[in-house]
């Protein structure tokens, strides 16, 4: 049986998904006032169709939770995974034109 684990690398901003110890995808963030945005999730293609994608989003939101922060999705996919996980609805928030503008200033748009 597989082994998948999520792990936080703070310094690049992302969430690592390993499969059996070997990095297999990630999710890109940033923290604006509170809230940790996502930005771009990817998983390897020759890995796609496992649910690896919601296993990776899964632990990142928990952490999000964790740690007490809101979150904004501007990548596609965890957009979708909110819409159809709607136990995080107490923790997202939406993404307005003043944090899409702060965001682009910031050049992580």
């Amino acid at each position: 049986m597989e082994t998948r684990t999520v792990e936080l690398v703070e310094d690049q901003r992302r969430y690592v998904l390993l499969l059996d110890g070997e990095r297999v995808g990630y999710t890109t963030y940033a923290d604006h006032d509170g809230q940790r945005v996502f930005l771009h999730t990817e998983i390897d293609m020759n890995q796609s169709g496992k649910g690896l994608a919601s296993t990776l989003v899964a632990a990142a939101l928990a952490d999000v939770r964790a740690r007490q922060l809101r979150v904004v999705a501007i990548c596609p996919f965890t957009a979708s995974y909110l819409r159809g996980h709607r136990e995080w609805d107490d923790i997202v928030d939406p993404l307005t034109p003043r944090l899409k503008a702060d965001l682009r200033a910031a050049q992580l748009l």
